[in-house]
């Protein structure tokens, strides 16, 4: 069983990830809704995939998971075209506040009650796969080299939408928002329903 609070583990995302992406991240902490569910973490990446965007990974879903039988493990992914590191908190922020209520599944829309970041219309994620840009696989073995068995990790892909778009969705299917013309890394974008 993966403990909740393991640096370890923590270090071997950060070391992975960074040996994917080419840099070193900012590990930023998020409190968790209830500390007896773990730490929760936002590896936040500058610059990455490209100068100008900003992408985040959490930390802290997936050993809760584990340690409460709720395969498989995954944590969260976002890539934004900014330069505002708060974009990068947010899949770790909706960890922190949902962690125990919801599977974080692909296909799922996570709401909130206001903008996620300050200037942005985007209140809402959908998750699906790690975005494109980033090219990262669908999961991470983050078990120690001496230690089998694997602990693989899933990353799911957290795109912010507008609150019309997750209506949309819940009613109508992901289709509604992936097969329109819409840019999914650009924080100011209109929505596309």
């Amino acid at each position: 069983m993966t403990p909740l609070n393991d640096p370890d583990r923590l270090a071997r995302l950060a070391e992975r990830l960074s040996a994917m992406v080419g840099t070193e991240p900012d590990i930023q902490e998020v409190p968790p809704r209830e500390p007896g569910d773990g730490e929760v973490f936002a590896l936040v990446f500058a610059d990455v995939p490209e100068p100008g965007f900003v992408t985040g990974v959490t930390y802290g879903l997936s050993p809760w998971q584990r340690a409460n039988g709720q395969p498989p493990a995954r944590e969260l992914c976002i890539t934004m075209r900014s330069g505002d590191q708060a974009w990068a908190r947010v899949p770790a922020l909706a960890v922190a506040a949902l962690r125990g209520f919801c599977p974080f599944s692909p296909g799922m829309v996570i709401g909130y009650m206001k903008p996620y970041v300050a200037g942005s219309g985007l209140s809402s994620l959908v998750l699906a796969g790690p975005a494109p840009a980033l090219a990262l696989p669908e999961a991470i073995d983050l078990a120690d080299s001496d230690a089998p068995p694997e602990d693989l990790v899933r990353i799911v892909g957290a795109y912010p939408i507008h609150v019309s778009e997750r209506e949309a969705i819940r009613f109508r299917g992901p289709a509604t928002v992936w097969d329109s013309r819409w840019d999914p890394y650009d924080p100011a974008r209109p929505a596309v329903v």
